[in-house]
């Protein structure tokens, strides 16, 4: 368990990127080329989405979406 304030931004520095998946379930990542390999989007695509503010995602031809949040 983490106990202060610097512990934890640790963490979060290491873990930039927070993702909900279909099921409810919620997973971090430390950048956006395994984020974008668990879901099947291009690394790339997430990020310029990202950065016009867009968090959510369906991959090509699929049917569930996922929400992708960079944390500070």
């Amino acid at each position: 368990m983490m106990s202060n304030v610097e512990e934890m931004k640790k963490f979060i520095k290491k873990n930039s990127y927070l993702l909900i998946n279909p099921d409810q379930s919620i997973e971090l990542f430390g950048n956006l080329r395994k984020l974008g390999e668990a879901i099947s989007i291009d690394s790339s695509t997430i990020s310029k989405k990202l950065n016009r503010g867009e968090n959510y995602f369906i991959p090509k031809g699929g049917e569930f979406i996922f929400y992708i949040k960079k944390l500070s």
